[in-house]
């Protein structure tokens, strides 16, 4: 880079959900121009956010914990920050691939990041939809989803890539993407293809060959990067097939990030030890209240951080025969540090044996998660009940509330969701862990300062 010339990495989001992955690298340093997703309360949750970051640029947070502590509408934020807003109307676009005209979304891509003032995009960010590859839906259906097709969203994924051409892509999906097919193909070989076959082309680093005896080395765990959360994913890095050409190191993103991982595991005490309690059916969808005075771990800390209080912390209300059921796994967490499973219920408590289907096969589907190791993969199933998220502390007896599996996701406290408390659930259940997010964005933050030097 040029003497007094700072360089400004810039990125896209694609199925961008609440903007997880994109959270992720704007704290790295990157300008993230566009963000784009087809739900319309992840969209409120990314028009949100983008107004926290435009006001936190302008030193102004006050507003927005303003807006934040519901004191004002977002509207009256949006009027008092007209630029902002307009930033934010042009910058999250809220289309869906297969509604809209292409050509629409991709000149709503465009004029967001004309408007930022940048000319070219370094890095496409996102992660096509994984329902096709979950293993717990092929396990569901008879076909194993090789006629969902969904298997085909990544296409959209690879038409933007191939009109934006940035120096990298970073592609994020669930481990069943490795072992996935649709038509008698293999999904995932396929997908490596079609990156390959478009103009430009691009490699995913470190290439298929070499990970051909173990596709399993693509999977990241979040645990490694900071996120109180066992959480494994594809993590697919690729580059300009060119750029490699010229700059080899780059062929080594995904091993430098492999080497950054950190000895610090989390625990779901450092997640949630500090919220305040509630009990089932207490708190509160928004604004719920300030800090109370306590000490906080490191990671505690940095959840607080540019936070008026905490919000989005109201719990389910239960019946009583699932309290029940909870107060029985959490006494054998209390017990011995032990989980129980529905064998241990049916054994010991036949009279509180759930009335549903399939007991034999999600033996798990009562799950505490323990003080003392990091949360479970929060999934967007919690959204649908939280039976596999039961709050450790027999007092509050409940499952988990959109905080507290946002704290396991790595949400800080001043992101607010948006939307009825299940769009809430769905929202952090379908994010990439911002933490995780922000390790691969320094790899690449770093790698694009060394390619634009002296540009």
């Amino acid at each position: 880079m040029s003497a007094g010339h700072k360089f400004m990495a810039t990125a896209v989001d694609l199925f961008a959900g609440c903007g997880g992955i994109s959270e992720g690298f704007i704290n790295s340093g990157f300008r993230v121009a566009a963000v784009l997703d087809c739900d319309h309360h992840a969209a409120e949750t990314l028009r949100s956010r983008a107004a926290f970051h435009g006001l936190r640029q302008l030193n102004r947070l006050g507003w927005y914990h303003k807006y934040f502590r519901e004191e004002i509408s977002r509207e009256a934020l949006f009027q008092k920050f007209p630029k902002i807003a307009d930033d934010v109307e042009a910058s999250v676009i809220e289309k869906k691939f297969g509604e809209h005209r292409y050509g629409a979304i991709i000149s709503a891509i465009r004029n967001a990041v004309k408007l930022q003032g940048v000319d070219k995009v370094n890095v496409l960010l996102g992660g096509p939809p994984c329902q096709a590859y979950s293993l717990v839906g092929r396990s569901r259906d008879p076909n194993r989803m090789e006629n969902d097709g969904r298997h085909f969203l990544y296409e959209h994924y690879l038409h933007v890539l191939e009109d934006l051409r940035p120096d990298f892509f970073v592609l994020e999906n669930v481990p069943g993407l490795l072992t996935a097919k649709a038509g008698g193909q293999d999904t995932f070989q396929k997908i490596l293809r079609d990156f390959a076959a478009i103009e430009p082309a691009y490699e995913v680093a470190p290439s298929y060959a070499e990970y051909r005896e173990n596709p399993r080395d693509y999977l990241v765990n979040s645990s490694w990067y900071g996120v109180p959360q066992k959480r494994a994913r594809v993590i697919l890095i690729g580059y300009r097939r060119a750029l490699g050409r010229t700059h080899p190191r780059i062929k080594s993103v995904f091993k430098q990030l492999l080497a950054n991982k950190s000895g610090n595991v989390l625990t779901v005490t450092d997640a949630i030890g500090d919220l305040p309690e509630v009990t089932p059916g207490g708190g509160k969808d928004g604004w719920f209240g300030a800090y109370e005075a306590r000490s906080l771990t490191q990671y505690q800390s940095w959840a607080h951080r540019q936070s008026a209080g905490v919000c989005n912390h109201r719990a389910r209300t239960h019946m009583s025969s699932d309290l029940d059921r909870y107060r029985f796994f959490i006494d054998h967490h209390l017990n011995g540090n032990k989980r129980a499973t529905l064998v241990d219920l049916l054994k010991e408590r036949p009279d509180l044996t759930p009335q549903h289907d399939h007991l034999d096969k999600f033996i798990d589907r009562f799950k505490v998660q323990l003080w003392n190791r990091p949360s479970a993969t929060v999934m967007a199933h919690i959204a649908k009940d939280g039976h596999y998220y039961i709050h450790p502390d027999i007092h509050q007896c409940r499952s988990f509330t959109v905080r507290e599996a946002a704290r396991c996701q790595s949400f800080p406290d001043n992101f607010k969701f948006e939307g009825p408390r299940t769009e809430q659930f769905k929202q952090v259940g379908n994010a990439v862990p911002p933490r995780m997010a922000q390790a691969i964005a320094k790899i690449l933050l770093q790698e694009l300062r060394e390619i634009y030097r002296g540009a």
